[in-house]
C-alpha cells in the first residue's frame, strides 16, 4: 500500500533533516512540502492526501488549530520539541507524536501503526454501509452514503441533500466525490453529483433523481448512461 502525504514545518534545519529520513520509506509518498500553514491549507482545500506530518513549531496557526481547521479528516503525525505535546495529540486522535530530531526507527514505528490504522479501517468499511465523515458549522458530522439523495456545487461549499436535512461543506465538488462509494455516485454536471440509488429516470438534458430533475451536462451523459446501465 502506498500513502500520500504532505509535510509541513517552518524551521528549514529541520525539514533538511527529517527530509532525510523520508528517503528511506519508499512505501509512502511525499507529495507536496511546505514551510507555511496558508499554502498547506490551500493545497489541501483540492487535493486529497492520506495523511499529513506537522511540525508543533509552524507560523501563523497552532499546529493544533490548523489540524482542527481542515475541511476534511486526514489522519496526523506530529513532529515536536515539547513532550507535552504528546497528550494533545493523543486526545485529537493523533496517529503519532514524534520528539525532534526524528530518528528512522521510530518513524518506522508511526508509519507501521499508520498503515494497520487506515488498512483496517478499510476493512470495516467493507463490512458495514459507507459512512462519511465531514465539517459542517464547525461540528463534525457524520452520514449514510446511501442517504444521500444529491450534492451540489455552491461556491467554496458543497450541498450535501438528504432527506431529512441538507449539509453546507466546506469542500470542492472532487474531493467530496473521492469520500463517496465509486459507481454509485457519479458526477452528472460541474455542479452536480447524483446517487445513482436515487436515480429514477433521465432524458437528454436532466436526470430525475428522486423527484427532482437535475441538469446533464454534455460532457458527462456518455459517462453517466454507461454507469447508470452497469449499475442497474
Amino acid at each position: 500500500m502506498n500513502l500520500k502525504y504532505i509535510y509541513i514545518d517552518s524551521n528549514p534545519v529541520d525539514r533538511l533533516h527529517f527530509l532525510q529520513v523520508l528517503k528511506n520509506f519508499p512505501q509512502i509518498t511525499l507529495v507536496a512540502e511546505f514551510s507555511d500553514t496558508i499554502h498547506a491549507k490551500e493545497y489541501l482545500n483540492y487535493n486529497s492526501v492520506d495523511f499529513l506530518i506537522v511540525s508543533s513549531d509552524i507560523t501563523l496557526y497552532n499546529c493544533f488549530e490548523f489540524v482542527d481547521q481542515l475541511k476534511d479528516s486526514i489522519e496526523v503525525i506530529l513532529l515536536t520539541k515539547k513532550p507535552m505535546d504528546g497528550i494533545k495529540s493523543y486526545e485529537m486522535g493523533f496517529v503519532d507524536c514524534l520528539l525532534k530530531p526524528v530518528k528512522k526507527d521510530r518513524f518506522k514505528n508511526s508509519i507501521d501503526r499508520l498503515t494497520h490504522k487506515i488498512v483496517s479501517q478499510r476493512v470495516i468499511d467493507k463490512k458495514k454501509e459507507h459512512i462519511i465523515h465531514f465539517k459542517c458549522n464547525f461540528k463534525s458530522e457524520k452520514l449514510k452514503a446511501n442517504n444521500i439523495r444529491w450534492v451540489e456545487a455552491m461556491g467554496d461549499y458543497v450541498k450535501v441533500v438528504t432527506n431529512s436535512k441538507n449539509y453546507m461543506v466546506l469542500s470542492t465538488m472532487k474531493s467530496f466525490l473521492d469520500k463517496l462509494p465509486q459507481n454509485q455516485f457519479i458526477r452528472i454536471h460541474k455542479s452536480y453529483i447524483v446517487n445513482l440509488k436515487k436515480v429514477i429516470n433521465y432524458s437528454t438534458n436532466n436526470v430525475n433523481t428522486d423527484g427532482e430533475m437535475l441538469p446533464l451536462s454534455r460532457k458527462q451523459k456518455g459517462v453517466f448512461k454507461k454507469t447508470f446501465l452497469n449499475f442497474q
